[in-house]
């Protein structure tokens, strides 16, 4: 039998991207199979590379988050710009219907596989925190915005990004208005400026 040739490049995406597919459309109890017939490769080039179908799911879902803060950190022109463009971009992300999709999968798949969710809680949830607390490290560290507590800032920032609309989507509650994204990014990002607005200097006596 000939080896299975290794999976790199333009098929290692074409794998991801069918994992991320058939896992919304099935949940975790996706098959290797349907993955593989997907992503038009064979089942052993897919296990050869990826190892498992745990790890598959957590790179497939871990590349997607990256691609968000890729952009942030090679992003150009000012703080507040920067914050914008990734704010339009984060709730693009996150708000669109197959991640509604997948957050519900993961809910409900939680209990019959922890061992999945604590990775997928570590390497999305906790890595997208901490990549935005070391921009916001970077911030402080500048003068741009008051010297606190960079995580929590982080997590104030994103829950603040996406606010109610996200629990309205899981719950089907209501359709988003692409007319009203820049509005809501830029009042996220006018209250979340004004919080952590350095402070003004003394003045002398």
């Amino acid at each position: 039998m000939s080896p299975v040739s290794p999976c790199h490049g333009d098929c290692a995406a074409r794998v991801l991207d069918a994992a991320l597919e058939v896992f919304c459309e099935s949940g975790y109890r996706s098959s290797i199979d349907a993955v593989a017939a997907r992503a038009q490769v064979a089942r052993q080039t897919i296990y050869n590379h990826f190892g498992n179908k745990e790890a598959l799911f957590c790179v497939a879902l871990t590349r997607a988050v990256k691609e968000v803060f890729t952009a942030l950190a090679t992003d150009e022109g000012d703080y507040r710009a920067r914050l914008f463009n990734f704010g339009m971009r984060f709730r693009q992300r996150v708000l669109a219907p197959d991640a509604i999709n997948m957050h519900k999968l993961l809910i409900s798949e939680a209990s019959r596989f922890p061992e999945l969710a604590k990775s997928l809680y570590e390497s999305c949830f906790v890595y997208s925190r901490q990549q935005m607390a070391a921009v916001l490290r970077n911030a402080m560290d500048a003068g741009v915005l008051r010297n606190e507590d960079p995580l929590e800032a982080a997590h104030i920032l994103m829950d603040m990004l996406v606010s109610h609309d996200h629990t309205l989507l899981v719950f089907g509650c209501t359709a988003m208005d692409p007319a009203l994204e820049e509005q809501k990014v830029n009042r996220a990002l006018e209250l979340f400026l004004r919080t952590y607005a350095p402070a003004a200097p003394e003045r002398p006596a």
